[in-house]
């Protein structure tokens, strides 16, 4: 593996250990409102950019981890977190819900709930989606925490 790819797997790694850290959380978001915001809006970007977002329409995935491990052969380790993310979440799937939220909660937009596509809304006030949200980030925790036991494998 040349140096530029071994810096990009090591930077990856570090994006992984970022989330593992984020999605636990702190124990003053149970009662610092800012706090649970600031886990809550940064959880939200940092998956984004780890595996949602595009740099253009072409691109056949999202994220920064397709776009380093798409060429280097590495893609397929990407396979559990695509089904966490392409999976129901009421009306709506994960991923959608995330870029919804990201896009118009934290980066773009009036950052007003009501500005969220109904299917997106409507996952607060669904207890069935609560619980298959809930599901999935657990799930999505786990995939990263095994998806940075692969990588550590690759440096």
């Amino acid at each position: 593996m040349k140096r530029y790819d071994e810096e990009s797997i090591y930077s990856l790694i570090c994006h992984c250990q970022m989330y593992i850290y984020a999605s636990g959380g702190s124990p003053e978001i149970g009662f610092n409102e800012v706090a649970r915001n600031f886990f809550n809006f940064g959880l939200l970007h940092l998956i984004s950019t780890m595996f949602i977002t595009k740099d253009s329409r072409s691109e056949p995935k999202g994220g920064v981890f397709h776009r380093i491990l798409d060429p280097l052969g590495y893609g397929l380790l990407l396979d559990p977190i695509d089904n966490i993310l392409d999976s129901p979440l009421g009306k709506t799937t994960l991923r959608q819900y995330i870029r919804s939220k990201r896009n118009k909660l934290c980066v773009h937009g009036s950052l007003k709930f009501s500005t969220q596509p109904h299917e997106v809304r409507d996952v607060i006030l669904n207890s069935e989606a609560l619980s298959q949200f809930e599901e999935r980030m657990h799930n999505l925790d786990v995939a990263v925490i095994v998806l940075k036991g692969e990588l550590e494998k690759l440096e």
